[in-house]
């Protein structure tokens, strides 16, 4: 303690100085007996450190414990991040300049063997034997050469690029050697023209090469059309001999390009074909011919679609999976428009067993994949859509296809299933947009509007539009597809929809029942006592129903206000005598029902507030 107010000084804090500087030394020289040790200790690990000798203080002084040698921490560095190596330009990457070499001279040599049968042919060049045979000697030998060159090192690229010019040449040289010459019928022509696109395939299976089979596929379907001059039967004989033959290549392999590339020529050849049919009408034959070819192609495109994705197969499921689905849906599309080349008899007839068959496979084959009877199911559905468009008169294509969306609608109650609900939707949502295009709003203002356009077949069309959307509401709901809290609102939406079409259906029954003014009036005012109806029955459930009370309320309010709107601005200006005094008389009564309901629900809640109260 030192006192500031005095100049001497204090020898207390003079002892109290060198005590603690006397420790400090002792502290220092234990600290460097320490490092020695451990200085010791990193020269040899095999000498037992020697003993510390701790001198003997003059006074006891606080040891400090001995200090443990330090282990070497690491320094800290920055973070050190790849460095991405510079990106390969395309060309100089592995094999790409050899393909596009390889596919170029595939193109390039078709083309020759093509212009040594056409163009020679219209030149008088050579002669008709020497051009076919020697198109086939060049195809054999670049078949050899690409079997020679395959096994050596590198040489898989161009013995793919050989044999694809091979075979497609082969191909090429058949399908010259029946249309062009005609020395090989049409029909053994294709049996052989076969037999090459499955013996070219069968060497890329071997090769595990789907790089061939695409080659030799696409070579010869798009060079095919220029030696039969055109779109024709022969032609479509030809791909789908190509359809056919390359199947088996994909069965146990993971080749889903394949599919794709040997359906969609015989595909676009027979689109064409319906089309030129349906405009220029060549000849019944032609129609018939066409129709058998439609249904061969959409056959072996769900064979091949079935046979690959059925249970165990490689190729099941996946993006595999998919490209085969996706290449059945395309193998039928011809058959989905051939019904442009028939009557309507006749088409409804083909789409109906066409819709039957596919949807019964869509529900029985239980082995397939989900995507693929989706697949089926989807294309099932829109030919049975098509079978009502051509089956049914105009007047009632509306209430046949809302007619079969309740079906599948109900289908999807009953199974669970949300892909039958989306087909039902589908058809509801069509139907419904065929409904309002002839059932109008404008056709429910005027008597005369209302003679023109409303009759039997609108309110039929009206009750199953009600039917569709209960069920549509329905199916929402049993399904969860929306939350419960949630449902309410549906049901409201719905409740307008239904009373659109109720509107229709009395006055379209009235204008059907009596003449044209009468049943007009007499419509509307029953539809204005069945709105009052209809809010009401809201309004009441909305007191009863305290969960959706709110939306129910609203619902019942709006719908009073437009009763009683339409009630005064148009029932009073469109109805005469006692028609219109009985719409009062029910829309009041009613109005004083419900306000009777609503005072006493209230005073019964005044009740229970006060006697909680006390």
């Amino acid at each position: 303690m030192t006192t500031p107010s005095s100049s001497a000084v204090d020898p207390r804090l003079v002892t109290a100085l060198s005590a603690e500087c006397d420790s400090i030394g002792r502290q220092l020289r234990h600290m460097g007996q320490n490092l020695s040790i451990l200085q010791t200790q990193l020269a040899s690990a095999t000498v037992p450190p020697p003993m510390p000798v701790v001198p003997a203080p003059a006074a006891p002084v606080p040891q400090m414990p001995p200090m443990r040698p330090q282990q070497n921490v690491p320094t800290w560095q920055p973070p050190t991040y790849p460095v991405a190596a510079p990106r390969q330009p395309w060309w100089q990457r592995d094999g790409v300049i050899s393909r596009l070499l390889a596919a170029a001279g595939v193109a390039v040599t078709l083309i020759g063997v093509v212009m040594l049968l056409v163009l020679a042919a219209q030149a008088g060049f050579f002669g008709p034997p020497l051009r076919v045979l020697g198109g086939a000697l060049l195809s054999g030998a670049l078949v050899f050469a690409g079997v020679r060159v395959h096994g050596r090192p590198g040489g898989k690229v161009g013995a793919i690029a050989l044999a694809a010019t091979g075979f497609a040449g082969m191909y090429l040289d058949v399908v010259a050697a029946s249309v062009l010459y005609g020395w090989v019928t049409t029909p053994l022509a294709v049996v052989i023209a076969f037999g090459i696109a499955a013996a070219g395939v069968a060497l890329g299976v071997k090769w595990d090469s789907e790089s061939l089979a695409l080659m030799i596929v696409l070579g010869a379907a798009v060079l095919a059309p220029v030696l039969t001059s055109g779109i024709s039967l022969t032609l479509i004989g030809f791909l789908f001999a190509i359809q056919s033959a390359t199947f088996s290549a994909q069965l146990g392999r993971d080749w889903k390009y394949l599919g794709m590339a040997r359906t969609v020529p015989v595909v676009l050849a027979l689109l064409v074909a319906i089309a030129s049919e349906s405009i220029f009408s060549e000849s019944g034959n032609s129609a018939v011919q066409l129709v058998i070819s439609a249904g061969v192609v959409a056959i072996v495109g769900a064979g091949c679609a079935m046979a690959m994705q059925w249970t165990g197969s490689p190729s099941r499921g996946g993006v595999a999976g998919a490209w085969s689905t996706a290449t059945f849906v395309v193998s039928s599309l011809p058959l989905m428009s051939v019904g442009a080349v028939l009557g309507r008899t006749e088409s409804a007839v083909l789409y109906g067993i066409a819709a039957l068959l596919l949807l019964s496979a869509a529900a029985a084959a239980k082995p397939l994949p989900t995507q693929l009877r989706f697949g089926l199911g989807a294309t099932g559905a829109l030919a049975l859509l098509l079978c009502c468009l051509s089956g049914a008169t105009e007047s009632l294509v509306v209430p046949l296809v809302l007619t079969v969306g309740m079906i599948f609608l109900g289908v999807s109650l009953y199974a669970g299933s949300r892909f039958v609900f989306a087909l039902g939707t589908a058809f509801a949502a069509i139907g419904s947009i065929g409904y309002l295009t002839t059932v109008p709003p404008e056709a429910l203002t005027t008597a005369r509007a209302a003679s023109m356009q409303l009759g039997a077949i609108t309110a039929l069309s009206s009750l199953t539009a009600i039917g569709a959307l209960v069920m549509l509401v329905w199916a929402i709901h049993r399904l969860k597809l929306i939350a419960d809290s949630n449902a309410a609102v549906l049901w409201a939406a719905a409740g307008f929809g239904v009373l659109y079409a109720v509107t229709c259906a009395l006055v379209s029954s009235g204008v059907e029942i009596f003449d044209s003014a009468t049943g007009f009036v007499a419509g509307h005012s029953v539809a204005t006592i069945v709105w009052m109806l209809a809010a009401t029955s809201a309004l009441v459930l909305g007191l009863n129903n305290r969960q959706h009370a709110r939306v129910l309320l609203g619902a019942g309010l709006a719908l009073t206000s437009a009763a009683v709107a339409k009630l005064f601005l148009f029932d009073l200006a469109t109805l005469s005598g006692l028609v219109r005094s009985a719409a009062f008389l029910v829309v009041g009564l009613l109005l004083l029902l419900v306000g009777t309901r609503y005072a006493r629900a209230f005073a019964k809640q005044e009740q229970v507030s006060s006697a909680s109260g006390s």
